[in-house]
């Protein structure tokens, strides 16, 4: 099969959870034999190569040409990407980048011979524009992966969303042939919050295997993964954290991933503040090799999809601590391969920790529990072939409604 992945923050280069799922999911399904093109709508200060080869997938960066002449998070760079907001220059842009990249992509269909294109439900150009801006029906059938749409996260947090973005977002999930969803929380609040009266096949991400690693890890080490963003729960984490120390005054806490670092230490106080190391953004080899480290992960969210975060500490045998809400319990069952908090309880994000830390039986049996949970269910193997599945039904009713129109 010939397959075209829309990706917009593959990597290397600035991505999140959408970025590593694709580029694992892809990999796979070139290994299997398959050829496999992502191609994204990047903005030009992205950077990085326009196509190269990564394990066998081919990769393209459609660039737009517009450019801001200093870097947006630079004050003076703000200030003009939101003059550019305001003009409305961002949203002509766009407007005219979408139509030639209607026009790239239809060259891509046709010099790989593409049987099907799958796209996120998630598109960050949406939030530059002014008004519905849409890449106009491909020549193949389209399936729209549900990874969290602004929409979906805007109602999970109780916000107001720009009626623009929901209309631009429920024209992609009305136009497509099909829809998948990561999970099965993903799919009917999705279904919800669109009034879409449409089946969604559950698609979960997966993740590659690891090596079997004896349970060797550094004691009293906890960490987290992730934006440092109120959504993912980090500045919950630090609250109980403070009380984590008062008790155990010998822990360390690590704390990978991008964010505002300077907002995300104002919520420790000086003792606990001593046992904090924020690292940043790193390599997923980097975060896979802290895992293997580490005694206890941590990922309070507030609203998920399906987080490949708890899924990568859990196969490299870290005892998880993840969320009661959105799609939690469909990754853990509570005290058997990990543990599940409520992120509005702080004391309770302590007490779980404590918990843990304390109790080394019961942090080894749920690591164990967790890694056997991985591998019999999200190994990604399995899952391309899940995908793969799902994309010849698509493809053969496709051709069975051509063939009677």
């Amino acid at each position: 099969m010939n397959i075209l992945l829309l990706c917009d923050e593959y990597p290397p280069g600035k991505h999140g959870g959408i970025g590593t799922a694709v580029q694992t999911l892809a990999r796979e399904l070139v290994a299997a034999g398959h050829i496999v093109v992502v191609a994204g709508f990047y903005d030009y200060s992205y950077g990085g190569q326009c196509h190269f080869l990564d394990k066998g997938v081919q990769v393209y960066r459609f660039k737009r040409k517009l450019k801001i002449p200093f870097k947006k998070v630079e004050i003076v760079g703000k200030a003009i990407n939101k003059l550019y907001m305001i003009s409305g220059i961002w949203d002509l842009e766009i407007k005219n980048s979408l139509l030639k990249y209607h026009v790239f992509l239809e060259g891509l269909i046709k010099q790989y011979e593409i049987d099907l294109v799958e796209r996120p439900d998630f598109n960050d150009y949406i939030r530059f524009c002014r008004k519905k801006r849409v890449l106009e029906k491909l020549s193949v059938p389209v399936v729209v992966k549900l990874h969290g749409s602004m929409t979906y996260f805007a109602e999970e947090a109780g916000k107001e969303i720009k009626p623009y973005i929901k209309e631009t977002e429920y024209w992609y999930l009305k136009e497509a042939e099909a829809i998948s969803s990561v999970s099965s929380y993903t799919a009917m609040k999705t279904a919800e919050y669109f009034r879409l009266d449409r089946p969604i096949e559950i698609l979960y991400n997966g993740i590659e295997p690891q090596e079997e690693t004896v349970y060797d890890k550094e004691s009293g080490t906890v960490v987290f993964t992730g934006a440092l963003s109120e959504k993912k729960g980090i500045f919950q984490l630090l609250k109980a954290w403070n009380i984590v120390v008062k008790k155990m005054p010998d822990v360390r806490l690590s704390v990978l991933g991008k964010g505002d670092i300077q907002k995300a230490a104002s919520f420790l106080d000086g003792k606990a503040m001593e046992t904090v190391t924020f690292m940043g953004h790193v390599t997923r080899d980097e975060l896979f090799m802290k895992m293997k480290q580490t005694e206890v992960a941590v990922f309070p969210s507030y609203a998920e999809c399906f987080a490949l975060a708890p899924m990568e500490a859990m196969v490299n045998m870290a005892a998880v601590i993840y969320t009661t809400r959105a799609s939690g319990p469909e990754l853990i069952t509570n005290g058997e391969n990990g543990l599940l908090i409520d992120p509005d309880d702080v004391q309770g994000i302590a007490d779980a920790i404590i918990r843990l830390l304390e109790d080394g039986s019961e942090r080894k049996k749920i690591a164990i529990n967790g890694k056997r949970r991985i591998e019999e269910a999200f190994l990604i193997q399995n899952i391309a072939q899940k995908n793969l599945d799902f994309y010849r039904k698509v493809i053969q009713k496709k051709n069975r409604n051509n063939y009677f129109n």
